[in-house]
Parts: structure tokens; C-alpha cells; sequence
């Protein structure tokens, strides 16, 4: 398979424990620990990939020793941006635009990834490709989120593609993390620009934004019955397979 680059820009933050500042998540430790072991795993993820990544990490006013900690887990080679409060989401699409790539990752702290996850996830745009042989472009969010099962409202038909051993069905919803095509931003860039700047004063802002994007079908939202990457939110978003990955990095 030809290598394809793939421009990744982190949000981080650990001086709120969420949007709200309150809840409480199913892993017991600090925001920072969250950030700093999920970054462990991206990182993991980053380096088994067989393509080219651009990192750039977008921080929200996080501690020096948190700042710190984030460099020696990265090392050299990826761009540091301090973004201000509440203002990742701005710098990571000013950032993303820019980019000469032919896929884009945008990714909260919070995100758990398996070692093969950019890999997977790319193998798998690829393969669908190939397999539909259509105009249409394709994209993934790595999470199986149990929203989108708790109920009959929640629920919308899917078309399930098996590849190799694993299931992976149709979506239409998103949180801010997904790996999309880089043409997002030319034939969406209005939708782009409007998460990214609503994003400060409401949080779910995605059904007003990306999930448009997705719902139109140009770009295909697809999503793994097995997840790749696990969201450490509140127990609502809690799924099996997540502490063993946590045990190893932490």
C-alpha cells in the first residue's frame, strides 16, 4: 500500500476535568495522568504506523510539569502550540488547514489507542475504497460510543463490512475525534471553521457541525464493532477491553 501522510493535531488540557468542570470519570485518576497515559498510547500508535505523521499538540493552559512531561514522552520532531484557554479547537483548524496531507486526525487527551489503531484505521478507508470502487471518500471514528445504543431513538440502520476478522458499520455521528480525508477542508471548510470556533461556547456543537458532514454521505462516517481507541469519560462511554490497554501504559 502506497504511503499516505497523515497530519494529527492533539488538543490538551489538564486544567479543567471536562467542559463543565464536573462528572465523574470511570478511571480513577487525575486529568493530567488521563492525558499524559493516553498520550503514551498515541504515541505507540504513532510510531508502528507504516505512514507518515505530522504531530502537532494543541495545549489549553495546562501545568509546566504537565508541558514538561508531554516533550519527554514525545521527544523531538512534533509541533507545540499553546493555544490559550478554551482555544485548541481554533488553533487545531488553523493548524490542520494549513497541512499538505492526505488525512487529518483530530484528537482529544482523553482517547485510549490501541498500538494498531492508525494503522487499522487507515487499512480500512483504504479497503473501503476498493471494495465500493465509488466517488464517495471515507472517513472513521475510532470509537464504538455506547450512545449511540442506550435507545430507540439513538438507534439508525447500518451497513456492516467485515474485513479480515473484524465488523465495522456505517455512521452518522461523531464526537471532535475522527480521521477524515484532508479534502474535508476544502469542500466542508464552513462546517470546519464553525465547530472550531463554536466550540468554546458549546460543547455539543457536533450535531450542528460535523454530523452534518457526515449525514450528507460525500464523506462516509464508519466505525469499529470493536473499538480502536477507548474514551475515558464518564461510565456512560465505558466499554470492555480499555484497562488492560490503561494497566500498560499507565
Amino acid at each position: 500500500m502506497q504511503r499516505k501522510i497523515i497530519a494529527i493535531a492533539l488538543r490538551t488540557c489538564d486544567s479543567s476535568f471536562s467542559f463543565w468542570d464536573e462528572g465523574t470519570r470511570f478511571v480513577d485518576a487525575s486529568k493530567s495522568e488521563i492525558t499524559l497515559t493516553c498520550l503514551k498510547s498515541l504515541k505507540a500508535a504513532i510510531d508502528k504506523c507504516n505512514h507518515d505523521v505530522r504531530l502537532s499538540v494543541h495545549d489549553d493552559t495546562s501545568s509546566q510539569e504537565t508541558i514538561d512531561q508531554i516533550h519527554n514522552i514525545l521527544g523531538p520532531g512534533f509541533e507545540f502550540i499553546n493555544s490559550g484557554k478554551r482555544n485548541n479547537f481554533v488553533t487545531q483548524y488553523d493548524w490542520l488547514k494549513k497541512q499538505e496531507c492526505d488525512y487529518i486526525y483530530m484528537v482529544e487527551d482523553d482517547y485510549l489507542h490501541k498500538e494498531n489503531s492508525l494503522n487499522e484505521m487507515i487499512d480500512f478507508i483504504q479497503y473501503m475504497k476498493s471494495f465500493v470502487n465509488d466517488d464517495h471518500e471515507y472517513a472513521v471514528f475510532p470509537f464504538n460510543n455506547p450512545h449511540r445504543y442506550v435507545s430507540v431513538q439513538s438507534i439508525y440502520p447500518s451497513i456492516i463490512i467485515k474485513k479480515d476478522c473484524e465488523y465495522w458499520r456505517s455512521s452518522f455521528h461523531s464526537t471532535h475525534t475522527f480521521l477524515a480525508p484532508r479534502l474535508i477542508f476544502d469542500v466542508y471548510d464552513n462546517i470546519m471553521q464553525k465547530q472550531a470556533y463554536e466550540w468554546a461556547f458549546n460543547a455539543s456543537v457536533e450535531d450542528k457541525t460535523i454530523n452534518n458532514v457526515w449525514q450528507e454521505q460525500y464523506i462516509r462516517l464508519m466505525t469499529p464493532l470493536n473499538s480502536l481507541v477507548y474514551h475515558l469519560a464518564d461510565s456512560s462511554q465505558e466499554v470492555e477491553g480499555w484497562k488492560e490497554i490503561w494497566d500498560y501504559y499507565k
